[in-house]
């Protein structure tokens, strides 16, 4: 069983990665990029706080819940990317023995006490548990930082052999089939790279304190499916002839066998690994595994004095999210993406997987993740930044691979008609205005059939006494759509002398005020 579970562990690992893979500018949509991302079992809970209602586009995540009070934690053990990469990282510091990291065991209850703050704060609209979610941190990580990594080592190897003259010719077919099935786009730089390689590089790094430090202590699904795990009936049996060599309690990567009772297994947190019985002398066989419909019980590892400190401190981080003063200059360059919910829907539903910026068509330029700008649940949203990419005119991926649907599936008609901001000139800085001196740039590249940028003709007497005309660049609100190709074309170097901001922008569900001889909104 042992060997079966490291198959299907590899085998989910791969069809994770194959999806992450599909999730790129020109996107077929024949298999659901966004599928790995609904096995979450956190999903269907905090969907359910949120809209009191249940979405069969969450079915991996139901089909996961209906089995666990049956077969325990499987999940973490056998299909949970993120437990599979730790438990690779496990392997290269090897991890202490649970003899030796048995005194971080004392933290179990961490994870359920984070388990139980997300879900009070849910119930006031403050959305967390998408920063803690196991899927969402995976995706995050491959998106933000092994991906950038891997296809710039990939990238910088094979251009160097190519230069060696016996491997230029397989070094350049190698690249060729690299850029055509892996990167077919420019290098992504992302930003937040720092912080999000050093958030999963202590998940990772944390495997020096113990085996599976992250599931065993921090995770909230984990706490969620232990929590339903309590009576599973899959158990482990240790029969009478088991000799009690310890090896099962020793080798169990969760801790899950008390030390001294090794007939005994937490079935809240049993992943369902079979290490044990693996480790078992062979010619004993003293650990199997069976049904018992009559399952004894074992209790979470959170006290009631627990669950009240952690009920006083949901409380204490409610207040801290609700009352600090918003910077409403940074929520002026807040620019999200087409389909995007109103903001503050927006920033419950999305659980910063950052799809949509792994499938975005500027390939890392314009949707990033973004930094705390007025508050800490800014952190690692969506946000588009124009000076180093542009809002596609012929593309609408970001709302079809988003699965939660904080960012709404529209038409590529209805997209071409959604601002998403508004086009400022700096006249300090626009060539025309603080020179003199035509540029046409900014309105070369505008996309709309009818261009959003116009200009005006003026005479204008120069220093010397000459005359000349030049032509002001000015933008039309009313054709203007925000894609900020104008910001990031703009051949000044340093800040753009044409900026988008939020103004005019206009939200999934909520219709854009406008004149009544304008034609109404397509979200109206």
């Amino acid at each position: 069983m042992e060997k079966l579970r490291r198959v299907v562990q590899v085998g989910f690992l791969a069809f994770f990665v194959i999806l992450f893979l599909i999730a790129r500018y020109p996107y077929s949509g024949k298999m659901e990029a966004d599928l790995f991302l609904r096995f979450s079992p956190l999903l269907p809970l905090f969907h359910f706080i949120q809209d009191l209602s249940l979405s069969w586009v969450l079915w991996p995540a139901l089909v996961i819940l209906v089995a666990t009070p049956f077969l325990g934690r499987f999940f973490c053990g056998w299909i949970c990317p993120l437990g599979t990469t730790i438990d690779a990282a496990s392997k290269i510091v090897k991890s202490p023995s649970n003899r030796v990291s048995g005194k971080w065991e004392k933290l179990r209850f961490l994870k359920f006490a984070l388990l139980v703050a997300c879900i009070l704060l849910a119930m006031f609209s403050v959305h967390v548990w998408g920063y803690l979610d196991p899927l969402s941190i995976f995706n995050r990580a491959l998106t933000v930082v092994f991906y950038p990594l891997g296809t710039l080592f990939v990238n910088q190897t094979l251009l160097a052999s190519t230069k060696v003259p016996f491997l230029e010719t397989p070094a350049f077919y190698v690249y060729d089939l690299f850029k055509a099935s892996v990167m077919p786009e420019m290098q992504a730089h992302p930003q937040q790279f720092f912080w999000i390689a050093l958030f999963i590089g202590a998940i990772l790094g944390a495997e020096k304190l113990s085996r599976r430090f992250w599931c065993r202590n921090v995770c909230p699904a984990g706490a969620w499916l232990g929590f339903l795990a309590q009576f599973r009936m899959f158990e482990r049996i240790v029969g009478e002839a088991c000799p009690i060599c310890n090896k099962c309690q020793t080798e169990c990567k969760m801790n899950a066998i008390p030390t001294g009772d090794v007939k005994h297994t937490s079935k809240v947190e049993c992943i369902d690994c079979f290490n044990c019985g693996a480790v078992c002398p062979p010619k004993i066989n003293a650990i199997t595994y069976r049904w018992r419909w009559k399952p004894y019980h074992t209790p979470v590892d959170f006290t009631r004095r627990q669950l009240l400190r952690t009920t006083a401190g949901g409380a204490i981080a409610l207040g801290m999210l609700s009352v600090g003063l918003k910077n409403r200059d940074a929520k002026d360059r807040q620019v999200r993406p087409p389909g995007a919910l109103p903001e503050d829907q927006f920033a419950d539903k999305c659980i910063r997987c950052q799809e949509c910026v792994r499938i975005c068509a500027s390939n890392g330029g314009c949707l990033q993740p973004d930094g705390i700008q007025s508050t800490v649940l800014d952190l690692w949203l969506p946000v588009a930044v124009m000076r180093e990419g542009y809002c596609e005119y012929n593309c609408n991926l970001c709302g079809q691979v988003c699965p939660t649907d904080a960012i709404m599936p529209i038409t590529l008609e209805q997209k071409q008609h959604t601002p998403i901001g508004l086009a400022h000139f700096d006249k300090n800085h626009c060539i025309p205005y603080a020179q003199n001196s035509d540029c046409i740039v900014c309105e070369e590249h505008c996309p709309t059939p009818d261009k959003a940028i116009k200009f005006e003709s003026k005479e204008v007497r120069l220093r010397d006494g000459n005359t000349m005309m030049v032509k002001y660049p000015f933008v039309l609100r009313e054709l203007c759509i925000g894609c900020g190709i104008c910001e990031t074309k703009c051949p000044l170097p340093g800040q753009s002398a044409v900026f988008v901001t939020t103004e005019n922008q206009r939200r999934a569900g909520v219709p854009l005020l406008q004149p009544q001889d304008q034609p109404a909104s397509p979200y109206g």
